[in-house]
C-alpha cells in the first residue's frame, strides 16, 4: 500500500512538469545544427523570447490557442501552431535565407547596428558560408565572395584588393586589434593567410575609407575578422561542444584537419582550437588558350644536385614545382562573464608556417636571358602572434552605455632568403616587429534619436631587422649585405581619438557624421657599419611627425516598399610607415631596380564618395548598386629617384636603376559595384555580384596601379532537407598591356604580351549532412579545368580540383 501512494505521488508530481514546462528545439535544416538567438513571438508580441546556445526554448507559458512565429535574420520565417509543434515532436527546422533583411553590423562603429542604418557599403561573410566553401586560406575566404579581388605572387599568399587599393591600403583587423602593422608593404601582401579560416565567425568588410573609426592604412576599406568566441553554459552543468574537420584536395594535394573544442560553465567558458595543413606543389589548369604559346607553363625548374644548381626539365609542366608549404594555428580563449553587464576575454593567437617559396621569383629570369636568376627564394617561417585582454561593460547610465577596452601584444616575424643561381652565399634578411596597443570605444545614447561613438587609442610599433650572408658550404655567416630597414631599430607610435554622432532624423532617415585626429611619429637609424657597407647619400637617422584630421558624413534612407538610399563622404589617410620611408631591396619583379629611403615622403590622403541604391521585392529578392569615386592626393608609389644627382647605383654587385617611394600627386579612381540575391523557392536561390574599377593619375593619365579588370561571380544554390549543393561561376575580364601601371606593381611581367587574358570558372559544391554529428562534403572547382592567373599575380591559379572533406559535431 505505501509503494502505491509513493508511485502517485511520483506521478502526480509529473502532471505539472509536462503540461507546464514544453521546451521546443530549433535546429538548421541543412546541418541539424542548433539555432541560437532565435526570436520567438506569438502574434499579438505579448510573448517574445529567445533560443539558447543549443537551440532551446521553454514555451510553457506560451499562449496554446496562438501561433508560434519564428524569426532569425539568417534563416526564412517559420509560423507553427501548437498542434503543429506537436506534430513535430516540438522540433522546428529552418531553412537558410539568401535575403537577410536585418543583418547587424559591428565594424562601421565597433558597435552592433543594423545594416540599413549604415551608408556604407558592407559584405558579411559567415562562419557557415566558410564552412561549405571550404577555403584553404582566409585569403581563399575572401576571394570566394565574388566581391573581393586577390593577388597571389606565391601559393602561400593573398593580396586582397579593395575598390583598386591593396596592400597597406587595405586596413586588416582581428577581434579589434589592427593587423597592419609599421612594415606592412605598399606592394602584395600575405599576412592575412596567417589566419585559420575554420575558427572565424564572422568577417565583415566594409568597402571604402574608414579611419574615423580605424585610423591610418584604411583607404580602400577595412576587412574586420572575428574569431569564436567561448559560449557559456544556460545551468550549472558544464556544457560541451567539439567540432572537427579533415580535408583533401587534388590541386595541390592539400591534407588539412582541424579540431575546436568549448567548454562553458555559468560565467566562465574556454575555447580551443588547433588547425594544420601540408600543402604540395600546385597544379595550374591545363586547357589553356593556344595563342599564348607557353604562358604560364612550368618548363624548367632549378635543383641542387651534388652540390651544383641544375636545371630540370620539368616532365609536368602544369605543375608549379617549388610551392608548396604547411602551417599550422593555435588558438585559445577563455571567457569571464561575472555578471550580465560585464565580460572579460583572453585571447591567445598562435601561427606559424613552414618556408613559404616565392614562385615569382624562382622562375625569374637574369635580364633577357633564359638563365634563372636565383637558385633559393623563400619566405623564412612566417609568425604571427596576439595576445590581448578585452574587457566589455554594459550600463544604463553614466557617460557610456557601451565600453570595450581592448590591450594587446603582437609579435610577427618575416624573413626573406634568396641565394642566385650558381653562387654559394645565401642572403638572409630577418625582421621582427612587435607592436603593443591600446583602444578604447564607447557609446552612448543621449535620447532615443541620437547616439555618441567616441574613443581613443595608442600603438607603439618596435622594427628589428637584421642582415647577413651565409656561406653553403661551410656554414660561415658574415654581416656584410644591406638590410632591409635601418638595423639599428625603428620606432613607430600612434595616438589618436574619434567622434563620431547617428542622428535619427525620422523613423526612416538617418544621419551620421564622425572626425578623428591622428599623431604619428617615427624614428629609425641606421648603424655606422650599415652605412659603410650601403654607400648610400642620406643620414642614418630617420625621423617624421605627422598627424591628420579626417572625417566622415552619411545620410540612409529607408523610404518604404522595400527601398534603401544611402549617401556618404568619407576621408581617410595613410601615414607613411618603417616600409615606405625606409627600405632597400630589389623587390621589383623588373630586373635592375634599387628601392631606396626617401625620408621627405609625406602621408597620401582619400577622399570618396558613394552613392548605394537598393530595392527588396516581396522579401525575397534584393538587388542593390553602388556607385563610388576616390581622390587620392599625394598618392605615394615608386618612380625613378637620385641620389647626388646619380639615376643609378650598384648594389649587390650590379648596376642598378634607383628607385624611391614618393608622393606624385593626385590619382581618382571610381566604379561600380552591383548584387542580386533571390530567395527564388525556399529551396533554390540566386547570388550574384559584379565590381568595375577604372583608375588613373590626374595630370598624366597614365594608369594607376592595383587596378583590377572587372570581376564577379554568379551562383546558384540548392537545399533539400539534409542536402545541400551550390553551382558558380567566377569570371574576370581583360587587363590589356596598356591599362597596366608604371608606377605600383602590377607585374606585366608575368601576363602575356597582350595582357592578361579573360576567363572563368565553373564549379560546384556540395555537403550531405549524415546525422546530427557528421557532415560530408564534395566539391570539384574549375571543372574545365581552365588556365588562367589572377592580375597582378605571379602563380597560375589552381586547374581542377577535387575537394573532399569530412566534418564531425560533438
Amino acid at each position: 500500500m505505501k509503494k502505491i501512494i509513493i508511485f502517485q505521488l511520483i506521478f502526480f508530481l509529473s502532471i505539472p512538469l509536462s503540461i507546464f514546462s514544453q521546451i521546443i528545439k530549433i535546429i538548421d535544416k541543412s546541418d541539424l545544427q542548433p539555432v541560437s538567438n532565435a526570436s520567438i513571438t506569438n502574434k499579438s508580441k505579448t510573448f517574445i523570447a529567445y533560443t539558447d546556445n543549443k537551440g532551446k526554448l521553454d514555451v510553457s507559458t506560451f499562449p496554446k490557442s496562438d501561433s508560434l512565429y519564428i524569426t532569425h535574420i539568417a534563416f526564412q520565417n517559420e509560423a507553427y501552431s501548437f498542434s503543429e509543434l506537436e506534430k513535430s515532436a516540438f522540433v522546428i527546422k529552418l531553412v537558410d535565407n539568401a535575403v537577410k533583411l536585418d543583418e547587424v553590423v559591428l565594424s562601421a562603429n565597433k558597435v552592433q547596428q543594423a545594416k540599413s542604418n549604415i551608408p556604407n557599403k558592407v559584405e558579411i561573410i559567415t562562419s557557415k558560408q566558410i564552412s561549405f566553401g571550404n577555403p584553404q586560406t582566409s585569403a581563399d575566404m575572401l576571394a570566394n565572395t565574388g566581391s573581393i579581388y586577390v593577388q597571389q605572387s606565391q601559393m602561400g599568399g593573398g593580396s586582397p584588393i579593395l575598390r583598386g587599393l591593396e596592400a597597406n591600403r587595405v586596413l586588416l583587423v582581428i577581434d579589434g586589434v589592427r593587423m597592419n602593422n609599421a612594415i606592412y608593404r605598399s606592394e602584395h601582401l600575405q599576412n592575412i593567410i596567417t589566419i585559420d579560416p575554420n575558427i572565424i565567425d564572422k568577417t565583415e568588410v566594409l568597402f571604402g575609407p574608414g579611419s574615423v573609426i580605424y585610423g591610418s592604412d584604411a583607404l580602400g576599406g577595412v576587412i574586420h575578422i572575428y574569431t569564436k568566441n567561448p559560449s557559456l553554459s544556460n545551468n550549472d552543468r558544464l556544457y560541451f561542444r567539439g567540432s572537427l574537420f579533415s580535408r583533401y584536395s587534388s590541386a595541390n594535394s592539400e591534407k588539412s584537419g582541424g579540431v575546436t573544442l568549448n567548454f562553458g560553465k555559468k560565467k566562465w567558458g574556454s575555447l580551443t582550437s588547433f588547425a594544420y595543413k601540408e600543402l604540395d606543389d600546385l597544379r595550374e589548369g591545363g586547357n589553356r588558350n593556344p595563342f599564348y604559346g607557353d604562358w604560364g607553363k612550368c618548363l624548367y625548374y632549378t635543383e641542387r644536385i651534388n652540390g651544383k644548381d641544375s636545371v630540370m626539365q620539368n616532365s609536368k609542366p602544369n605543375l608549379q614545382k617549388n610551392t608548396g608549404y604547411s602551417q599550422y594555428d593555435i588558438l585559445q580563449k577563455v571567457l569571464f562573464a561575472p555578471n550580465a553587464q560585464s565580460t572579460y576575454i583572453l585571447n591567445l593567437q598562435f601561427s606559424n608556417s613552414s618556408d613559404i617559396p616565392r614562385y615569382d621569383r624562382l622562375t625569374q629570369k637574369e635580364g633577357s636571358s633564359d638563365k634563372f636568376k636565383y637558385a633559393e627564394w623563400y619566405y623564412g617561417p612566417q609568425t604571427r602572434g596576439l595576445a590581448s585582454i578585452k574587457a566589455s561593460y554594459k550600463k544604463d547610465k553614466g557617460f557610456f552605455n557601451t565600453a570595450d577596452i581592448t590591450g594587446a601584444y603582437q609579435y610577427i616575424s618575416e624573413d626573406r632568403v634568396q641565394r642566385k643561381f650558381g653562387k654559394n652565399s645565401r642572403e638572409h634578411r630577418e625582421e621582427t616587429v612587435n607592436v603593443a596597443s591600446l583602444n578604447v570605444d564607447l557609446s552612448k545614447k543621449i535620447t532615443e534619436k541620437n547616439e555618441l561613438f567616441y574613443g581613443a587609442e595608442a600603438f607603439y610599433n618596435h622594427v628589428a631587422s637584421v642582415a647577413y650572408s651565409e656561406n653553403i658550404l661551410n656554414g660561415k655567416m658574415l654581416y656584410n649585405i644591406s638590410s632591409r630597414y635601418p638595423d639599428n631599430g625603428s620606432n613607430m607610435i600612434t595616438t589618436a581619438a574619434f567622434l563620431a554622432h547617428n542622428w535619427k532624423l525620422r523613423n526612416n532617415l538617418f544621419f551620421s557624421q564622425g572626425l578623428r585626429y591622428s599623431s604619428i611619429t617615427l624614428r629609425s637609424e641606421y648603424t655606422d657599419t650599415m652605412m659603410a657597407i650601403m654607400k648610400f647619400p642620406f643620414d642614418k637617422k630617420i625621423k617624421q611627425q605627422n598627424g591628420a584630421l579626417n572625417g566622415s558624413i552619411g545620410l540612409t534612407w529607408n523610404p518604404g516598399f522595400g527601398w534603401n538610399i544611402s549617401l556618404c563622404g568619407t576621408s581617410g589617410f595613410r601615414t607613411p610607415n618603417v616600409d615606405d620611408l625606409t627600405k632597400v631591396n630589389d623587390s621589383k619583379s623588373t630586373d635592375k631596380l634599387i628601392i631606396v629611403p626617401n625620408p621627405d615622403l609625406k602621408p597620401e590622403y582619400a577622399y570618396n564618395g558613394e552613392l548605394t541604391v537598393g530595392k527588396v521585392f516581396q522579401k525575397s529578392i534584393l538587388v542593390e548598386g553602388t556607385v563610388f569615386y576616390t581622390l587620392l592626393k599625394d598618392a605615394i608609389g615608386t618612380k625613378p629617384f637620385q641620389f647626388n644627382g646619380q639615376d643609378s647605383i650598384f648594389y649587390d654587385g650590379t648596376l642598378c636603376e634607383v628607385r624611391a617611394n614618393i608622393n606624385y600627386g593626385e590619382a581618382e579612381i571610381y566604379g561600380v559595384q552591383a548584387d542580386l540575391k533571390a530567395q527564388v523557392t525556399p529551396a533554390f536561390s540566386i547570388n550574384s555580384n559584379i565590381t568595375y574599377t577604372y583608375g588613373r593619375l590626374k595630370k598624366s593619365d597614365v594608369p594607376f596601379s592595383n587596378i583590377p579588370p572587372v570581376f564577379g561571380l554568379t551562383s546558384f544554390k540548392l537545399a533539400i532537407n539534409k542536402f545541400k549543393s551550390e553551382f558558380y561561376i567566377r569570371y574576370s575580364g581583360w587587363k590589356n598591356s596598356d591599362d597596366y601601371s608604371t608606377i605600383g606593381d602590377d607585374n606585366i611581367g608575368h601576363a602575356t604580351i597582350y595582357g592578361l587574358p579573360a576567363w572563368f570558372t565553373l564549379n560546384l559544391k556540395t555537403g550531405y549532412q549524415i546525422n546530427r554529428f557528421v557532415n560530408i562534403q564534395a566539391g570539384l572547382e574549375n571543372i574545365l579545368d581552365i588556365h588562367y592567373r589572377m592580375f597582378a599575380s605571379g602563380i597560375s591559379a589552381p586547374g581542377r580540383n577535387l575537394v573532399l572533406t569530412l566534418r564531425g559535431n560533438l
